[in-house]
């Protein structure tokens, strides 16, 4: 039997290389270049929402069957789906096929799910915030090489924005091939539940049925529905604590504000360069400093969870955004995007230690941050059906609205925060 620590480098392996994508930081650039004949509106309504909404409706299904499949099959999709999407990206040209490779990018993200989450049902609770953070680490570290290298190479001539994909594709397909060597989970949270743990009668009742097709059904049906039950039992045992649903609503609305703003933020920065006259693009080192101080932000909400408010920190999020926008300097435009993400992983990792703090149960961990994640999702294809495909606005438009929905948060938050420390001297704490 493997012991913690080798399930643990395997896991992260896979992770680092599954977020080796150089092409990324330039996709925009490559979509938009002399490979495929759209331009940006065409990209800004037409593509990218697809990989939204994508994500958003197969995230409900992969977040419901991972735990039933045992984390590995759905893993070895996810590399599967990595590829699907970058051959497509490579060998096609029409916008069919590439609305159709938003559809498998949002199959991609969607089960990174089963990555974040093997490693709870593989080793014991004790590990969980080591293992935690080595995953997460190995994530960071893939994230960094990916901005470094398409940096480097497009800087120096020495590949283009397509050639970025054939290492991505390189990667995804290591990925794919080093899945299939992570042990197979034989316990999982809530569908294959380890017998030890119940009683007698309850053992009896999942022992194998006879070879007969109506106790294979009714064993399948009781353990959807003692599954579906262990579900419920959770969420509502962490859902009614106060501070749990605050933390969590500030979790899902970091989130959904982020991704709205990393995925057309080359869409901006495209537009302000040509306004600039300007074709040298920066991308690649703006990701892999954000990468590094979004390290670093969620260093110091783990070590310092209780100095800096998250009012304060939305609030520096959503003037950081408006700046970046409204001086239509490129440069200032990375260093907003900059600043935005580092305060926002350092945010979402205080929310996370604020929620596990709450939770008595291991087995919800995973669960309450699904379900957070799904909603935040949620949130962010409302952002996008609202902005850009009812009400059409402009790349700039976009990013002052989602600027303003900072400072409502920020402004939310405080008003919380407020009411809460009032609340303190009657002996009722919400948030801290």
């Amino acid at each position: 039997m493997l012991s913690w620590i080798q399930i643990t480098l395997i896991l992260c392996a896979f992770g680092l290389m599954r977020e080796i994508r150089p092409s990324e930081p330039f996709v925009s650039e490559f979509l938009l270049g002399e490979w495929r004949n759209i331009t940006d509106e065409q990209l800004n309504r037409d593509v990218y929402p697809i990989g939204t909404y994508s994500y958003l409706s197969l995230l409900i299904i992969v977040f419901l069957i991972t735990d039933f499949l045992r984390f590995k099959p759905v893993i070895i999709l996810s590399g599967l789906s990595g590829i699907v999407v970058y051959v497509i990206l490579l060998w096609t040209s029409s916008m069919a096929w590439l609305q159709a490779s938003q559809f498998f990018y949002g199959l991609y993200m969607a089960t990174e799910v089963a990555y974040l989450t093997y490693i709870y049902a593989k080793v014991e609770p004790s590990k969980y915030p080591r293992v935690s953070s080595f995953t997460r680490i190995a994530a960071l570290v893939g994230r960094f090489l990916s901005g470094v290298s398409a940096q480097l190479l497009t800087h120096f001539g020495l590949m283009n924005y397509r050639d970025l994909n054939y290492i991505t594709l390189t990667a995804q397909v290591l990925a794919t091939f080093w899945a299939f060597w992570l042990p197979t989970v034989q316990f999982s949270i809530y569908f294959h539940r380890n017998k030890t743990t119940v009683t007698t009668s309850e053992q009896k009742e999942l022992e194998p049925p006879t070879n007969t097709g109506q106790n294979i059904k009714q064993s399948f049906r009781s353990e959807v529905v003692e599954a579906s039950t262990l579900i419920s039992k959770h969420a509502r045992a962490a859902y009614v604590r106060p501070k749990v649903i605050v933390w969590s609503a500030l979790y899902a609305c970091e989130l959904a504000l982020f991704v709205q703003a990393q995925t057309y933020v080359q869409l901006l920065w495209i537009q302000i360069q040509e306004q600039q006259k300007d074709s040298v693009s920066y991308n690649g080192a703006v990701e892999a400093v954000q990468t590094l101080l979004g390290a670093g932000g969620a260093y110091l909400a783990s070590v310092y969870s209780t100095s800096l408010n998250p009012a304060p920190v939305a609030a520096a999020q959503g003037l950081a955004l408006f700046f970046g926008t409204f001086f239509n300097n490129v440069f200032v435009s990375y260093a907003g995007y900059i600043i935005m993400g580092c305060l926002f992983h350092y945010t979402i990792t205080l929310a996370s230690a604020k929620i596990a703090g709450q939770l008595s149960d291991e087995s919800c961990f995973g669960l309450i941050f699904g379900i957070n994640t799904l909603i935040g999702t949620g949130l962010q294809s409302i952002l996008t059906f609202l902005m850009i495909q009812t009400m059409m606005l402009d790349i700039y438009a976009q990013y002052y609205i989602v600027s303003g929905l900072f400072a409502i948060l920020s402004s939310a938050w405080l008003l919380g925060w407020t009411v809460n420390m009032l609340r303190q001297k009657k002996g009722v704490n919400l948030v801290s």
